[in-house]
């Protein structure tokens, strides 16, 4: 007994056995511990326990073999017969080997799981189902991320076959394209970059063939390949500000110039504006896809609000213009094929519902997929995107818009103290001072109307003062008894519908409203054959002319320029409007607060001709004569001081101000400016709603600023860039078809 258990603890085969078990042990520690650090797919892990296991037969196998050699050399010596192994068990052996490995080799996916079915995991390394971790995990770094034109901190993209990732990384004006194969460890490769430009950028997407990752660059269409190079022009048409587009080889779906539909079909190079259906005043059309019959679309159809308060989803027969709404309180929506759902956002949620594509109707209830992904409930935009084989990706998150109960008019010293909070409840914005410092107008928004108020500083009240809905950026007139505001009716609607803007109450006109209420307002100015929305800018300090720009519709886009109108004529609409040209690319005007300085002898504006928005100013009315910049990097919203020779702007959430010194010379008008000084930081809140978001109070001294509680940093889209960088991962959602069960 005792020489069986020597021949044991002596054999080969034994001690390799051992050896072999402590080696691996040491590297499955080894490797629990670095692999998920390095952000290693858990492939790697499941074949290199894969090579161990088929790794032990082999290695006991050769250690018998081994040990049987190393006596097969050994004679009797009273026999002088050699010992000769026996090779029938070295061929049952070697044959043994291979056949464990074969099993091994097929059954691995079903042991080891290397196609996951359910789960879905962070991808800053961090697994949120920890029952089957079966997920890769991946850092994009998406934290040195700004929020971009959309409010979106990333545009991202999931190819056809879900494999690979595009998404952007944001900056100051530009952001930088980036593509991450789910099924390796490599880091994120850079693709391209690309400028924010006064048109529309981003939207990024892979073409059908996977080969190719499409975005705009400042209103054109560019395309580049997945493994890097120069970016490709698709379409040399710049389509001006775009939301939301879908392509084929065959024609391109996306809502251009005033958030209208359009096709352009690339054989005939012909662009036609789709609008049969819903001319219903007051909507925009955004993020259209196309079904695959290449003939239905859905797309989102919103108030000019806001996407979340109003918004549905529009079935939209392009051969005989029907359309239907299919889906209520809902927008940005995508049909999955593979899946015979749609897939729509509500409430900053993801959601899904069956839809037959034979009869075109929805079937079945709604059901909730997802909660607090990241979404723009103004524009409509959110971080969503879904593969053929039914990868999700999505950056978890909330409504990036300005909510209601989110927003405060606070009364600020010079030095950044807080005054007075004003008690504004709701959604509001474009807050005006009058010119005796005593009342604040702004708009005042609900549900899909926007209409003036005017809040009183001694009484602490505020009242209505127009009732038709579609008011919006007050001006007041220097005796402070009148208010002058736009009423648009919709941007670019009466372009492409005119029948709809014949009468008074469907057109966009300025209008004049008495401050205290009294009376009724009357349009003072329209002009339907050429302006088709009017952004009040400001008055002239002596009140003789008016400053608004337009959105204008051309083959470009939508430009946005700056006129003048006289309010000397007892006639307003008699009055003529001429167009004051004060940069290269006038789209500048809708952040230009353009306004006359308090001697009538300079005009302050916005230009992004430096690649940058920049303050300056021009002699006025020779604005020709001379040009001066006054901010240094990022500013906006300039307001001139009425008590001394000072001008006003911010630059995000930082407030300075710059002195500046006039002269003439040979009839000629020179200024200088002094270096701008550092006042004060605040959550300023300035996007499409509220801007302009603060004023000046030139009798006391003081500023008006829309703010965001709890200190939060916000950029000029109104988003918390502390809230930002707390918490937006990138999150990948295998079979979430499965979710639906």
């Amino acid at each position: 007994m005792n020489s069986f258990w020597d021949k044991i603890k002596n054999s080969n085969v034994v001690k390799v056995a051992t050896a072999y078990g402590v080696v691996c042990w040491i590297l499955l520690q080894v490797q629990d511990a670095v692999l998920p650090t390095i952000g290693a797919p858990i492939w790697v892990a499941q074949i290199i326990l894969f090579l161990i296991l088929i790794g032990f037969p082999i290695a006991v196998l050769i250690a018998w073999a081994s040990e049987l050699k190393s006596k097969a050399v050994t004679i009797d010596k009273e026999t002088d017969v050699e010992i000769k192994p026996n090779r029938n068990l070295l061929i049952i052996g070697v044959f043994s080997t291979m056949i464990i490995a074969l099993f091994a080799f097929y059954a691995s996916p079903f042991i080891f799981d290397y196609e996951p079915r359910k789960g879905y995991a962070n991808l800053d390394g961090k697994d949120i189902n920890t029952s089957k971790r079966n997920i890769a995990n991946f850092d994009l770094n998406l934290l040195d991320s700004s929020p971009n034109e959309w409010g979106l901190l990333s545009e991202i993209a999931i190819s056809n076959n879900g494999n690979l990732v595009a998404f952007t990384i944001n900056y100051e004006s530009s952001s930088e394209i980036y593509i991450r194969d789910l099924e390796s460890i490599d880091p994120p490769f850079y693709l391209t970059s690309y400028s924010w430009g006064t048109d529309v950028h981003g939207i990024v997407d892979f073409t059908d063939d996977d080969e190719w990752v499409s975005f705009f660059d400042s209103g054109i269409l560019k395309k580049v390949r997945i493994t890097g190079g120069s970016a490709q022009v698709v379409l040399e048409t710049n389509l001006g500000r775009t939301s939301g587009y879908d392509i084929t080889s065959e024609k391109l779906i996306y809502t251009g110039p005033g958030d209208l539909l359009w096709e352009k079909d690339f054989k005939s190079q012909k662009k036609t504006m789709i609008f049969d259906f819903d001319k219903m005043p007051g909507r925009v059309y955004r993020w259209p896809k196309l079904l695959p019959d290449n003939r239905n679309i859905i797309v989102s159809s919103s108030s000019l609000i806001a996407a979340n308060d109003d918004s549905d989803i529009i079935l939209y027969d392009s051969e005989n213009g029907n359309n239907e709404i299919i889906i209520a309180n809902a927008y940005n929506a995508r049909y999955i094929p593979q899946s015979k759902n749609i897939l729509f956002v509500r409430d900053s949620s993801l959601w899904s519902v069956r839809f037959d594509i034979k009869d075109l109707k929805t079937n079945g209830s709604e059901k909730l997929l997802i909660k607090n992904i990241q979404t723009n409930g103004i524009l409509g935009s959110a971080a969503y995107s879904v593969s053929s084989n039914g990868r999700l990706i999505y950056l978890n998150g909330d409504d990036v818009a300005v909510a209601s109960s989110e927003l405060l008019i606070n009364v600020m010293s010079d030095n950044g103290d807080i005054i007075q909070s004003l008690p504004m409840k709701g959604r509001f914005g474009q807050i005006s001072l009058s010119p005796d410092g005593k009342n604040l107008s702004y708009t005042n928004y609900d549900g899909s109307d926007a209409d003036i108020w005017v809040y009183n500083f001694e009484k602490n009240i505020s009242g209505r003062r127009t009732f038709n809905g579609r008011s919006d950026r007050s001006r007041w007139l220097p005796d402070g008894k009148n208010l002058i505001y736009s009423n648009n009716f919709t941007i670019g609607l009466s372009q492409a519908a005119p029948e709809l803007t014949s009468d008074m109450n469907s057109r966009s006109s300025i209008r004049m409203v008495s401050s205290d209420g009294a009376g009724v307002d009357k349009e003072i100015f329209t002009n339907d054959d050429e302006f088709r929305s009017y952004l009040i800018q400001s008055i002239s300090p002596d009140g003789d002319e008016l400053f608004f720009s337009t959105s204008e519709s051309s083959g470009t886009g939508v430009n946005n320029k700056l006129y003048k109108l006289s309010l000397t004529d007892q006639l307003y609409s008699q009055s003529k409007t001429e167009e004051l040209v004060l940069a290269p690319n006038s789209q500048q005007t809708w952040w230009s607060r353009s306004s006359i300085s308090h001697d009538g002898k300079w005009i302050s504006y916005v230009s992004n001709e430096s690649g940058k928005n920049q303050v300056y100013i021009r002699p006025y009315p020779n604005i020709d004569s001379g040009k001066w910049q006054v901010s240094a990097n990022e500013a906006y919203s300039p307001i001139w001081s009425k008590n001394k020779n000072e001008i006003f702007f911010h630059d995000g959430s930082k407030f300075y101000s710059v002195n500046y010194t006039t002269f003439e010379n040979d009839s000629t008008s020179y200024i200088n400016l002094e270096e701008p000084v550092y006042l004060f930081e605040n959550t300023i809140v300035s996007n499409h709603l509220t801007f302009p978001a603060w004023d000046y109070d030139h009798i006391n001294d003081r500023f008006i600023v829309i703010s965001t509680p709890n200190d939060e940093l916000s950029d000029i889209y109104g988003n918390s860039v502390e809230t930002y960088n707390k918490s937006i991962t990138l999150t990948v959602v295998e079979s979430w078809v499965d979710m639906l069960n």
